[in-house]
């Protein structure tokens, strides 16, 4: 007795943008499938990403809360507006050499999937073992819990300045769902309109930086009382230390944890190799799109810190806490509504971008996982019905983000989810590293035929090695970021989805072939030359 092998390919509808696919070849005929009318998902040019849209993508998934946050525990944990400078240039930097190792494997495999479809290329032995630990990480930690609660929490802020807690309350979680519900089913329902707004929220988050920019230079240039250039006079770590500096922790390890912070906040540049399928022209599109956006990026944070810098002192800033940009205003501009109430609006509507770019991309790849067959029930997950929208792993994204959101009262498991996410993301991209360099060294791989003309420097690439590795490490010095969630759980959690990765892979592909589960692989060559694998499940009599 054989069960239907699951097939990713959805039932013939009347939709203009089908295109027949000649129906299942007949193989053995025990395993044989019924024949069938069936389409491969083609997405209409009108919704694929241009140059502006992809940039936008990348924007709104990058500038979030962070930069309206995180300079408070960067200049504590430095006590210098030089090193806290400096730090934030050498983010920007680090991204920079990242984003031109995706560069290189996005230009030579351009399609959706992002890291998926690099580790399959580089690590191929032990079969589907790379993709294995990628997905327990990307499947449980790759939500948008962080970004949903934050929304909230400055929504409520913004109607009520006395709200507190909001990310613990029960009011700022049913916010959250609510959130993250509405764009989901944007998304799934109508994808043209999500794409859309999610483009205009991109926009405005460049219009915010802008603000802060030039309300910083106009107080340099003395158009308020504050005392402008005093932070400029020395760049030095000498003086009071800030409050809320961790004790018994040395400078070099301070530092490494500000490094640590500021690498978060520029989290989220690859997200344009996560949906390459639905980019135009992707190759060209993407060369253009990332260096754009991520050098965007960079000198607006940058200037964005100088602004602050210029309206606040150091323990102004450091004792602001999540609301640097608020505390910012008000001493820019006066005590009033702008501070108390609009900008905190404003830092609203930038985490509901982040939510609007996490759920474009990330379900996309989960999607792919599933038409692979890695998931459980990976039918449903892959579904592109009913409007030719990834709505079934957009569906498995709004599952796990609601389960966090809803799952915990403490005020900071919002921030510890995204950390591990983002740690168990850096291992990842380390193994990215290594594997670029193997391939480009190895030339049995035949990577040299295969790539674009774009190529990363291979110096480039060990620089970024080292330094991932470098920020790996810095969580295991003691700290109390997450507080009272002990220091040593995120990296600790971040390493063990490793671990869990590989038992998955054993239970996965070891075991249940054990039990009569089969894995039918293939390999198909796409009119731009760049492979799909897909696989098929079989229950074998």
């Amino acid at each position: 007795m054989a069960r239907e092998p699951t097939v990713y390919r959805q039932p013939l509808t009347p939709e203009d943008e089908i295109e027949l696919a000649p129906p299942p070849t007949s193989g053995d005929s025990s395993n044989d499938v019924p024949e069938k009318d069936y389409r491969d998902f083609v997405i209409p040019e009108d919704r694929k990403l241009g140059v502006v849209s992809t940039t936008l993508l990348i924007v709104n998934r990058v500038v979030g809360t962070g930069i309206f946050s995180t300079p408070s525990f960067i200049i504590a944990n430095t006590d210098s507006v030089g090193a806290s400078l400096i730090f934030w240039v050498l983010g920007g930097v680090l991204t920079v050499a990242g984003m031109f190792v995706y560069l290189e494997f996005g230009t030579a495999l351009p399609r959706s999937g992002g890291e998926k479809v690099y580790l399959e290329r580089v690590y191929r032995r032990p079969r589907y073992l790379a993709t294995s630990v990628f997905a327990v990480q990307f499947i449980l930690f790759a939500v948008s819990t962080g970004n949903s609660v934050s929304f909230s929490s400055y929504l409520l802020k913004a109607i009520n300045p006395d709200f507190n807690s909001l990310d613990a309350s029960w009011t700022g979680r049913a916010v959250a769902a609510a959130a993250i519900t509405v764009v989901c089913l944007i998304h799934s329902f109508i994808p043209k309109t999500g794409i859309w707004l999610s483009n205009g929220l991109g926009a405005f988050k460049i219009v915010l930086l802008l603000l802060v920019v030039c309300t910083g230079f106009a107080t340099l240039a003395g158009s308020t009382q504050a005392d402008a250039m005093a932070n400029f006079q020395s760049f030095d770590g000498e003086g009071s230390a800030p409050s809320g500096t961790p004790l018994a922790v040395t400078r070099a390890a301070r530092y490494a944890l500000a490094l640590n912070q500021v690498m978060y906040s520029y989290s989220g540049w690859e997200n344009a190799n996560y949906v390459l399928t639905e980019v135009r022209n992707a190759p060209r599109t993407l060369k253009i799109a990332a260096p754009l956006a991520v050098t965007t990026v960079t000198i607006l944070y940058f200037l964005a810190n100088v602004s602050y810098f210029a309206a606040m002192s150091k323990t102004e800033i450091a004792d602001s806490g999540v609301t640097v940009a608020a505390k910012f205003f008000e001493n820019a501009w006066g005590k009033g509504s702008f501070a108390t109430r609009v900008m905190p609006l404003f830092v609203a509507i930038s985490a509901l971008g982040n939510v609007f770019a996490q759920s474009f991309a990330m379900p996309r790849v989960k999607q792919e996982l599933a038409k692979e067959g890695f998931l459980p029930f990976s039918k449903f997950w892959a579904s592109d019905w009913p409007f030719s929208a990834p709505t079934g792993a957009i569906f498995l994204h709004w599952i796990f983000t609601v389960a966090f959101i809803l799952g915990s009262n403490a005020s900071n498991t919002y921030a510890f989810v995204t950390a591990v996410f983002i740690y168990t993301g850096i291992w990842i991209k380390v193994l990215l590293g290594i594997g670029l360099l193997y391939l480009t060294f190895a030339p049995q791989e035949n990577w040299k035929q295969q790539r674009t003309s774009f190529r990363s420097s291979p110096a480039l690439t060990v620089f970024w090695i080292v330094s991932l590795l470098y920020v790996i490490g810095a969580p295991f010095i003691p700290n109390k970021m997450l507080d009272p969630i002990p220091w040593y759980t995120v990296p600790v959690l971040g390493t063990s989805m490793i671990a869990v990765g590989i038992i998955y892979w054993g239970l996965w592909a070891k075991l249940a072939p054990m039990f009569g589960f089969h894995i039918m692989h293939e390999v198909e060559v796409l009119p731009d030359g760049s492979e799909r694998d897909e696989m098929e499940e079989r229950l074998v009599e």
